[in-house]
């Protein structure tokens, strides 16, 4: 998925394609993308600037937005997009089977934290 990062982001892991669970083929069988819905789907880390240049800070001390497909590799699951500190408590979360909603929302939420 084509995402806007604002600066002071870092994708530190990234598989969050733009595809559908299941694509329908000629009407009588389905191609299912499995392989691409796990709970591992994204993280984006917030960076901080010290002395003038970028780094990621120590888990504890970061915001971490995290996506995964819940249950993993089921056809029933969703995506859930998580904006947690670095103890892993949720600030915010969404779930959805949108990806164009969890594409907006992740955005604005980069937007939102980047003036925090």
């Amino acid at each position: 998925m084509q995402l806007k990062i604002p600066a002071g982001y870092a994708v530190t892991y990234n598989k969050f394609y733009d595809v559908e669970p299941a694509l329908s083929g000629d009407g009588s069988c389905f191609i299912e993308n499995w392989t691409f819905f796990t709970e591992d789907l994204l993280q984006i880390s917030k960076m901080k600037i010290k002395k003038g240049s970028w780094y990621i800070p120590e888990r504890e001390d970061t915001m971490l937005f995290d996506l995964g497909w819940y249950p993993d590799s089921d056809i029933n699951g969703q995506y859930c997009l998580q904006l947690v500190d670095g103890n892993w408590n949720e600030i915010e979360s969404i779930s959805s089977r949108d990806r164009f909603l969890i594409q907006e929302t992740l955005e604005k939420w980069m937007e939102e934290q980047q003036r925090v």
